[in-house]
């Protein structure tokens, strides 16, 4: 019994080990990846498969899973978008997108399983924030080495000096780094170093904030922008009613700062700063060109369309650029992936259909404002909930990324999507304890092999 509980602790082990490889790794779109017929495969997927196996042997061994009451919205998605292929345009990149989606769902379902019984939610946000520093040093030493002509792995190199990371280019880096640089901010805000020490979290938000900045990424910007202005308008409720911390009141006087800024940025164009004007390209503002804004608008236009030649019968994932492509009566090829549709809300009508997408929403709504909703019932202090809300917000702030993107299946959201949901499994799970952790491995084991 002693030998088989340690061969079991080592296992779990060398399961956890590829788990946090994989969520390292999600972002890494140039490095750990190949091309195989038009599709990008990554080593952290690869890598996930094979947890996937050790999750069916685990299954096969010692039976049910449990999951969160959400989950089962995600696999109605699924169905809807299996049948929604009959409507595609090219099968082959349907099926394609298909499996891709049942492959996040599943690894959705894998790494909840295996994290909520081997982690604590603390460990799982440290090590999550963690793998982010890991990727902003990444972008810190792009942004330096190309001052001395360096170009390291860069995928878009001109006269600002965008940094990347391991991504297609820039915006994805920050849509990447946006959550990161949301769990650290919120944390810190509240002063919650449940999960990292004050000194330790405060690096990470200034590496993780720092790295949006410098990735140059108008969306990123934009996005952050917004979370900090809506902190700062709460964090001044606050501070009317009792007495608030400095980075509290920081964060309040932040709304005056944007408009400050505001009021210089209409100076800077009115006088054609170049500066400026050379951030502002692409955006049709202050007389500079708008092929930037203009693609984004077509695509939001040709998608909506594309949903409204057939509402109620989508055309599934993979059938969406095609889609948009034949409307434009021009030839698709498998180079036109991801580059002609926009917002993945609109991708969700456009491909699920509207009942498809009904569920689709409903399983964001019920993770996240349910996930809200229940965590809060539970009793508990509130420092305790604190780490799952940080998790939820930045979950909701990505996801107002992706209006402005396209491709809803990115590993990096659905990687967050896993821990969210991990997050909330162990606490509900939990919270009546003194304390949130994970199920002990070896009581498990004892358990499921008393139960077989």
């Amino acid at each position: 019994m002693e030998l088989s509980l340690k061969r079991f602790q080592k296992g779990s082990s060398i399961i956890n080990a590829l788990i946090w490889f994989s969520i390292l790794t999600a972002s890494c779109d140039i490095v750990l990846a190949f091309e195989v017929a038009g599709l990008t495969v990554r080593v952290s997927q690869l890598v996930s498969m094979s947890v996937m196996f050790f999750f069916l042997l685990r299954i096969i061994r010692f039976g049910n899973v449990k999951i969160l009451s959400a989950y089962y919205n995600l696999l109605i998605v699924i169905v809807f978008n299996t049948i929604c292929i009959l409507r595609s345009k090219t099968i082959f990149n349907a099926v394609g997108y298909d499996l891709w989606l049942l492959f996040d769902c599943i690894q959705v379902l894998t790494f909840t399983y295996f994290l909520s019984k081997q982690e604590t939610i603390y460990t799982i946000i440290r090590k999550y924030i963690i793998c982010f520093d890991a990727l902003a040093v990444v972008g810190f030493v792009q942004f330096a080495l190309q001052f001395v002509g360096i170009n390291f792995f860069v995928t878009q190199y001109n006269d600002l000096h965008r940094s990347n990371g391991f991504s297609f280019e820039p915006s994805f880096y920050a849509t990447y780094m946006i959550m990161g640089s949301i769990i650290c901010l919120y944390l810190l805000e509240r002063r919650n170093y449940m999960c990292m020490k004050r000194r330790n979290l405060m690096i990470s938000t200034v590496m993780n904030v720092g790295a949006v900045v410098i990735s140059t990424s108008r969306m990123g910007l934009l996005v952050l922008l917004i979370y900090i202005v809506y902190r700062g308008i709460m964090c001044l409720r606050i501070y009317i009613h009792k007495r608030a911390s400095v980075i509290r009141i920081l964060f309040t006087l932040m709304p005056i700062m944007v408009g400050i800024g505001l009021i210089l940025f209409i100076i800077a164009v009115e006088f054609q700063v170049p500066f400026v004007m050379h951030y502002l390209s692409g955006l049709g503002i202050g007389g500079t060109a708008s092929h930037s804004t203009d693609a984004r608008t077509a695509g939001f236009k040709d998608t909506w369309t594309l949903f409204l030649d057939s509402p109620f019968m989508g055309c599934s994932l993979g059938g969406i650029d095609a889609g948009i492509i034949e409307y434009k009566s021009r030839n698709y090829t498998v180079a036109n992936n991801g580059g002609a549709s926009m917002c993945v809300s609109l991708e969700a009508l456009a491909a699920y259909g509207i009942f498809g997408a009904f569920f689709f929403f409903k399983y964001l709504w019920d993770l996240t404002v349910g996930g809200y909703l229940k965590a809060k019932k539970r009793p508990g202090e509130k420092r305790e909930r604190e780490p799952v809300y940080a998790m939820l917000i930045a979950l909701f702030f990505e996801f107002m990324i992706l209006q402005l993107n396209q491709n809803v299946l990115r590993p990096p959201f659905w990687v967050h999507i896993a821990l969210v949901s991990t997050c909330l499994q162990i606490y509900l799970r939990d919270s009546h304890k003194n304390y949130v952790t994970g199920v002990n491995p070896g009581e498990y084991y004892v358990k499921a092999q008393d139960n077989s």
